[in-house]
Parts: structure tokens; C-alpha cells; sequence
């Protein structure tokens, strides 16, 4: 089953029953705008709002499953598409976690390199050659303000990193 294909038929269905997205939400305790990327295709509903919005929607959810109404035949067709659906929320679900753990992962190693630059108030770069005259060693010193403003900026990172893994569940609500 294609994001559109069932887009298309909860839009149709939805109007012939003269709902509005905002009224069809509701029923379904998510967002009107939810609704709205089903509708656009953009994604699918949760895997635990399809029998809900079968039954708010007025058809069987065979019949959702398959897009379109009237339908008799093999079960097995809806079972298959609950669990394309399903498969396909749990990868979105994986990527948010994996980028979210990331960020996380970087904020956390930027923070701790702010530290580190605030207590010494130097930084080094050393490039090793294949012998000692040919290594390259670079240090400096700092003020207060750069390793302030690379905290932040860690601190942001990882802010953003748990929010990511935080929405990572459902995205639909």
C-alpha cells in the first residue's frame, strides 16, 4: 500500500461522510495536521490508529487497508499492509534514534571539549610526520569567550539530539 494511494482514499472517504480534518482529529486524539500528511501522502497513520479511523471513517479496516470500499477477498492483503505500515514506522522510529544519538554523542563531546579549553585557556594541534623534523606542532592561547560560545553551541547539539530521540515514538500525534 502507497502513502498517497492511501492518502487519496482517506481524503475521499472523509469528505463523502462531510468530516473535517480538524473533526476527524479529534476523534483520533491527533493533530489536524497528522491528518493532513496522511492525506498528502507524506506518511501513515500510526499502527494503532488504523482500526480507530476505520471506525471513524465509517468502512472496515479491510477495506482501508485495501483503499477502497466494497471489497471482499483474501485477509491476508490487510495483514500484509498492517505490517508494511508497521515496518515502515520502525525504521522512521530507528532513524530519529540513531540521529538523535549522534547529536547527542557530538553535543556532549563539544561540552566536554569546552570544558577542557576553559580550564587550560590553550589549545594544541599536533600533526605527527613519519619522523620528528617533519611534525608539525601548533598551540595558542585563549580568553574566556570561545570556549563559552563552543559550550553553548555543545549544549544546543545535544538539546536538539534528545528531542529528536524524544519524538522518535510517533510523530503523528
Amino acid at each position: 500500500m502507497e502513502a498517497k494511494e492511501l492518502g487519496k482514499f482517506i481524503a475521499k472517504t472523509r469528505k463523502e461522510n462531510q468530516i473535517t480534518q480538524a473533526e476527524l482529529a479529534k476523534r483520533l486524539n491527533v493533530t489536524d495536521k497528522a491528518v493532513s500528511r496522511w492525506e498528502r501522502g507524506l506518511g501513515y497513520p500510526d499502527i494503532n490508529t488504523l482500526e480507530p479511523l476505520a471506525d471513524a471513517l465509517g468502512v472496515s479496516l479491510m477495506e482501508l487497508m485495501r483503499c477502497s470500499k466494497g471489497t471482499e477477498g483474501n485477509t491476508d492483503d490487510g495483514i500484509i499492509a498492517s505490517i508494511e505500515i508497521a515496518k515502515i514506522q520502525r525504521k522512521k522510529a530507528l532513524k530519529k534514534i540513531i540521529i538523535g544519538g549522534l547529536g547527542c554523542f557530538i553535543g556532549i563531546c563539544t561540552v566536554i571539549y569546552a570544558i577542557n579549553l576553559f580550564i587550560t585557556h590553550s589549545w594544541s594541534l599536533m600533526i605527527g610526520g613519519n619522523d620528528g623534523p617533519t611534525s608539525v606542532f601548533v598551540a595558542g592561547r585563549i580568553g574566556n569567550l570561545p570556549p563559552v560560545i563552543i559550550c553553548v553551541l555543545g549544549i544546543i547539539i545535544l538539546l536538539c539530539g534528545i528531542f529528536t530521540m524524544l519524538r522518535s515514538d510517533n510523530n503523528d500525534k
